[in-house]
């Protein structure tokens, strides 16, 4: 059962809410919405009138702190991704300039294994002449070997100076002496000539 002083305390209570409070709230909702249409910033002036009370004012200052704070991180966050993008561009220019130099050094390769190839063909093509050229001598040898000196001395003089000289080159030093003592002497000193001159 309520005592006679809480009956009066809820009273007191009661009254100051619905005569004090709710008035005076609504009167400040009316008054700020009349400025507000009126063209006066209610909440900038009521921000900056809190904040010239002390306890407000450390609120205000935190709020602002975390504020500036976030944007400090935002910017610093900014500036780490611009860093990141300049150097992953800055790489990318690098890989790029590297793919190009490897395709240039992949066609240099091509190129040189093109003329080892050709290279090649023309050793072998050598060879095989060089082949030929002593199969002819040794045929040539085995010719003239079989022949006498002095029909050789009388054949020899007639045929081109290049088969004159594969000929003698291809025989035996007894043997050239022999054939160049059976010539004439304007052809043995012609002959002599070609051979000392060829071996050099």
């Amino acid at each position: 059962m309520e005592t006679e002083t809480e009956k009066q305390e809820f009273g007191k209570f009661q009254w100051f809410f619905f005569v004090i409070f709710i008035p005076m709230i609504f009167t400040l909702t009316l008054v700020g919405v009349i400025l507000s249409v009126a063209g006066f910033d209610v909440l900038g002036k009521a921000k900056s009138t809190l904040k010239e009370i002390p306890v407000v004012e450390k609120l205000f200052k935190e709020e602002e702190t975390a504020a500036t704070s976030q944007v400090l991180k935002e910017e610093a966050q900014k500036e780490e991704i611009k860093k990141l993008e300049e150097t992953v561009e800055e790489q990318s220019v690098m890989i790029t300039a590297l793919e190009k130099d490897l395709t240039n050094k992949e066609k240099e390769v091509q190129t040189l294994t093109q003329e080892i190839s050709s290279l090649e063909k023309q050793l072998e093509e050598i060879k095989n002449t060089e082949t030929e050229t002593s199969n002819q001598k040794k045929d040539i040898s085995s010719l003239y070997d079989n022949m006498s000196s002095k029909k050789a001395a009388e054949i020899i003089p007639n045929l081109s100076q290049e088969d004159a000289l594969l000929i003698l080159t291809s025989l035996d030093d007894k043997q050239v002496a022999d054939i160049l003592a059976k010539m004439t002497v304007e052809d043995a000193v012609k002959y002599t000539g070609l051979l000392s001159s060829n071996e050099e």
